[in-house]
């Protein structure tokens, strides 16, 4: 017969003297197959995703820095613009111009002058200066939260423009020089000898017509036929098709983005040379995905950088001019840089998904 078992006897009380008594407690041992390991390969990939979401940041902190100086200079150039809008459509009641298309010979469709044409001139500064302020009012906030924390998501209209700007500004730079080490002296436009009224309207009207002609003309209406034939489940919205913003990229937005630059890079070859094909290829493309992402809005914007980035200078002191060259040499030329890497490897990844997938199955939204 088993002895009963005794309850364990109760921890000893406290003594009078308020000193504790420590109750010594059992070590249990942890076998070796359950305990952490040095893992090497593991800690090389932390490592470096570490370093790489530095990098990222550092970088998006930079270009959303140098976005900002970019658009606070273009607000600049737009006030500018404003200023001189009176003297503008004064003298436009006594000259004429003509409306026209690619094809990619720069055609003229119809000549207008008084009225009409200061009528057209007046609808173009309400579209260019309502898109610029649109974009940078609804930007300016989620762009200085992006340069102060530099978190990773989605980018702002604004750090979107601006990063491609600096983007084609680099591979203009890079054209021009290329141009001027090879010793041959390109045939551009004589716009200097324009007075400023007239190098301030050619700058305004084409950044709105040229993108009336280029992008909707010859991406938003092919691709409402396109859908309204053969791709009627992927219909939107006419608004979609007429002011841009659809935000997908199947075959077909891509064959028509690439359709579009190559018709505006051509149409610039009669004013201007054979070097400036590149850089306005690679500008058309900039604007034909800023049309389909973002909207027509960021596409006339877009055009705003290139257009306007000699206003404010012409008003300047060279003290003053000498600044804004500096700002482009060490701010927005390696904007450029980084920029050009970013979209490049964008530019793979998309490719990448592209070949693994019929895009035209369902068209892919843009990242």
């Amino acid at each position: 017969m088993e002895s009963p078992q005794l309850p364990p006897p109760p921890p000893p009380e406290e003594p009078a003297t308020g000193v504790p008594i420590v109750v010594p407690q059992e070590t249990v041992y942890v076998p070796w197959e359950y305990q952490p390991h040095w893992d090497p390969v593991g800690q090389a990939e932390r490592s470096r995703a570490a370093r790489t979401a530095w990098v990222k940041r550092i970088s998006k902190r930079f270009g959303a820095l140098s976005s900002l100086s970019l658009f606070v200079y273009l607000a600049i150039a737009v006030v500018v613009l404003l200023l001189m809008g009176p003297e503008i459509l004064r003298h436009l009641y006594g000259t004429y111009d003509y409306l026209f298309v690619i094809t990619p010979e720069i055609v003229p469709i119809l000549r207008i002058d008084g009225a009409v044409l200061v009528g057209i001139f007046a609808l173009e500064m309400v579209a260019l200066t309502a898109s610029f302020f649109y974009i940078f009012g609804r930007s300016v906030l989620p762009t200085v939260r992006e340069m102060i924390t530099g978190a990773p998501g989605k980018h702002s209209a604004m750090l979107t423009i601006g990063g491609l700007f600096f983007l084609s500004y680099l591979v203009i730079f890079v054209s021009y020089l290329l141009v001027e080490l090879g010793g041959i002296t390109p045939n551009t436009p004589d716009f200097g000898s324009e007075p400023i009224w007239a190098q301030m309207y050619s700058s305004a009207e084409a950044t709105v017509w040229e993108e009336l002609i280029a992008r909707v003309l010859l991406i938003g209406v092919p691709l409402l036929w396109i859908d309204l034939l053969f791709r009627r489940k992927a219909l939107l919205p006419p608004r979609k098709y007429l002011l841009g913003g659809a935000d997908r990229f199947g075959k077909v937005e891509v064959g028509l983005v690439i359709f579009s630059a190559a018709m505006f890079a051509t149409g610039h070859i009669w004013n201007w040379d054979v070097f400036k094909v590149i850089p306005t290829v690679v500008g058309g493309l900039c604007f034909g995905y800023l049309f389909v992402k973002i909207g027509l809005h960021a596409s006339i914007v877009f055009h705003v950088c290139f257009n306007f980035l000699s206003f404010p200078t012409m008003f300047a002191s060279a003290s003053q001019t000498f600044a804004v060259d500096l700002m482009m040499m060490f701010v927005w030329l390696p904007a450029g840089v980084v920029f050009l890497v970013y979209y490049f490897l964008r530019a793979v990844k998309f490719l990448r998904g592209a070949s693994k997938k019929k895009l035209d199955a369902e068209p892919q939204a843009a990242g």
